[in-house]
Parts: structure tokens; sequence; C-alpha cells
């Protein structure tokens, strides 16, 4: 079948704009990307600094909003406020909030960015979308000796659009220094939300309804392997 285009999505990356910044420690999730490290109770590395949702790993909305749920239990039990779920009922959100990763660690295994791929692009493939630069001009500047994308960024313009390297950053650094880990910039642009955005959320008839809090039961009390 002839066709004009073909796209393929290696998946999603999370936004840790505002994480990063604040000094919270990072870790990789099962498919390569960094993701904001937390505890069983979603608390991160800096103290009265909690997290949930796509920051934590990319797993669904029914995922997301029980790690806010468990969240919002830890900021209850650190301020001492009364009342704090029961402890059946955090255990079951514990027991589901297992399960949900555990699947979606399965389907990043599933499903890996194959290891080779950078050897696939030739130099007309466009690497970053915004600026347009190819891999053609990533890898001339890394043979003229700029050593990783930071340095990539100021001779070709990679990672310098509107996704401010969201997108294109963790690529151009597999094209340039492979063999050291891809750290985020620290200062990335937050993008402002105002109250009124968020509250006209629940009047728009495409956002679904936030998945049921998971029952005090024998099974869901089980912890997931």
């Amino acid at each position: 079948m002839e066709v004009d285009a073909v796209g393929v999505g290696w998946g999603f990356a999370p936004q840790l704009d505002l994480l990063v910044p604040l000094g919270a420690s990072l870790t990789d999730s099962a498919d390569g990307n960094a993701v904001v490290a937390v505890d069983r109770g979603q608390r991160t590395t800096v103290p009265g600094l909690y997290a949930a949702g796509e920051t934590c790993g990319v797993g669904g909305a029914a995922l997301a909003v029980n790690e806010g749920r468990l969240a919002a239990a830890s900021v209850l039990a650190d301020a001492r406020a009364t009342p704090v779920p029961a402890n059946r009922r955090l255990t079951a959100l514990r027991s589901a909030v297992n399960r949900q990763r555990s699947f979606a660690r399965a389907m990043a295994l599933a499903h890996p960015v194959p290891p080779a791929w950078s050897s696939w692009l030739t130099d007309e493939t466009v690497v970053c979308r915004c600026e347009e630069v190819t891999a053609g001009a990533i890898r001339t500047a890394r043979a003229d000796g700029a050593p990783d994308h930071r340095q990539i960024k100021q001779l070709t313009r990679a990672g310098m659009g509107w996704c401010q390297g969201r997108m294109c950053g963790p690529a151009v650094h597999c094209l340039t220094a492979r063999r050291r880990a891809y750290e985020p910039a620290e200062r990335l642009v937050a993008t402002p939300v105002t109250l009124g955005a968020l509250a006209d959320l629940d009047e728009d008839p495409q956002v679904s309804a936030a998945p049921p809090v998971p029952a005090d039961s024998s099974e869901t009390d089980k912890e997931c392997p």
C-alpha cells in the first residue's frame, strides 16, 4: 500500500516542569523516561512536596486519580489533620495503584523503543519538529565537536521551539551522548494555567468522570507482586 507518510508514536513524555526546579529527585520508569521518585504515599524527596499522575510515570487516568487520592491522604496525615482515611481504605488504594503500575510497566516492557532506532534515521529525518532540525544537522554538529544536547541546541536550534526540548530533548541526547544519562533542564518554562480554566473542565462533556474509589475487600487488600 502506498501512502504519503506514516506516523509512529513511541509513548508519552512526562512533564516535570515544576518538580525539577524544586529539587525533586528523579528515577527511570520502565519505558526509559525520567519520572519523579515518590514513596508509597506519593511523597517526593522534597519535604512537603507530593506528586501524582504522569510525573510519576504515565499509566492511565485511573492510576493518576488513585495516586492523587494517596497524595491527599498523605497531606492530611503529615499535617495531622482529621479525618484521615481509614487504614483499610488506604490499603485498597495502594493495592489498586500497585496493580495499575504493574500493568503500565508490563505494557512498557512489551512495547519498548527499539535500542537501534537511531540507526534508522536518515539525514533528512526531522528530530526537532518545532525548529525542523534534521538528524543530519545534529550529526554534523556532533562531528564538529558538540559534546551534548545543550551544545547541539546552540549550534542547530534543536530544542529552542515551542516545546523547549520536552519532546526532542531525549532524542537529541541519544544522538550525541548516548552513553551518559539524560538530564532534563533544571529551569524549564512552566505553562501557567488559571483556576478558571481548571474549573471549566467540569463543564466539558468530553471529560470523563473519575473512577470510583477501590472498595474495601479481601481481594483489593492483597498487594500485587
